[in-house]
C-alpha cells in the first residue's frame, strides 16, 4: 500500500449534547488509502506550527484520550487522537485485551499513517504519542515513516521493537516509559531496545516508574495520578527539548 498517499478528509462539527459536556474539540473523520474511513477526535489551533498524534491504549478512545488531546490543544498543539477500534470500547481489560488481538495491523497502519499525513500538512511538527496498544503502534509508525515523524513518546508499550537494523532507520528523539510493575513488558527486551538505540545516532531515553501496565487511564484499575502527572511533565521537557515550531 502507497502509506502516504494523499487521505480526503471531512470534518463533523461536536454536537450539541458534547457541547453541554464542555468538550472543546472536533470529531473529524478520516479517509485512508484504501478508502476505508476511520473517526478522530482533534483539539488545538489549526495553524499550529507543532503537532501531536495520540494512539490509544487496549480500551479504545476513552475521556482520558480526550483530556489528552484538549491537554495538548491547550499548550499549542494540534492534537489528533485516532479510534484504532473502529468504534469498539471495552470497559474491563479482559474485553479490552480481545479487542486489541482482533484488530488488523493492516488496517491499524493506514488509519495512523492517514492521521499522520493529515497531521504533516502545512509543514507542521509531528510527535507521535500512545500508550500500551498504542505506545506500540506508535513505534511502528516511527518506524514505518522516520522522516514524517519528529518525535516519538511510548508509554509502557506491548512489545518494542529490537531488531538493530529497523531502529537505525529511526531518525529522530525517542522517548520511552515503561512501569517497573508490569507483567507483560520483559526486562531482557526493555534492554535489548536499549542496546539498540544506543547503536544509532538518535537521542533516547527509557525511564521507568514505580506503577503497574495501564497507569494513566482510569479504567485500567491500575490508574496512578502521581505517575501521570510525571508522565505529562516529563514528556513536555522531552518536546520542549527536542521539539520547537
Amino acid at each position: 500500500m502507497g502509506r502516504w498517499l494523499f487521505m480526503v478528509l471531512s470534518v463533523c462539527m461536536m454536537t450539541a449534547a458534547q457541547a453541554e459536556e464542555g468538550v472543546r474539540g472536533q470529531v473529524m473523520t478520516l479517509t485512508t488509502a484504501y478508502g476505508t474511513h476511520f473517526e478522530a477526535y482533534a483539539a488545538g489551533p489549526e495553524d499550529a506550527k507543532l503537532a501531536v498524534l495520540l494512539l490509544h491504549d487496549r480500551f479504545g478512545m476513552s475521556q482520558q484520550l480526550r483530556e489528552w488531546t484538549e491537554r495538548f490543544a491547550g499548550v499549542g498543539y494540534r492534537a489528533l487522537a485516532v479510534d484504532m477500534y473502529d468504534g469498539r470500547r471495552a470497559k474491563k481489560w479482559d474485553h479490552a485485551t480481545a479487542i486489541m488481538h482482533s484488530i488488523d495491523p493492516v488496517w491499524s497502519e493506514a488509519n495512523v499513517a492517514a492521521a499522520l499525513h493529515y497531521l504533516k500538512e502545512g509543514g507542521r511538527k509531528v510527535v507521535v504519542m500512545g500508550w500500551d496498544y498504542g505506545a506500540t503502534q506508535a513505534l511502528l509508525a516511527t518506524l514505518a515513516a522516520p522522516a514524517e515523524v519528529d518525535a516519538t513518546v511510548v508509554n509502557y508499550p506491548t512489545a518494542l521493537v529490537t531488531d538493530q537494523l529497523r531502529l537505525q532507520t529511526i531518525a529522530n528523539p525517542v522517548l520511552v516509559v515503561v512501569a517497573e510493575r508490569d507483567e507483560e513488558l520483559g526486562v531482557e527486551q526493555i534492554l535489548a531496545f536499549k542496546d539498540g538505540m544506543s547503536k544509532t545516532r538518535v537521542e533516547f531515553n527509557v525511564m521507568g516508574l514505580d506503577a503497574q501496565r495501564g497507569f494513566v487511564n482510569p479504567l485500567s484499575g491500575h490508574f496512578d495520578g502521581n505517575a501521570t502527572t510525571t508522565v505529562w511533565d516529563v514528556t513536555q521537557d522531552f518536546l520542549a527539548r527536542y521539539i520547537s515550531p
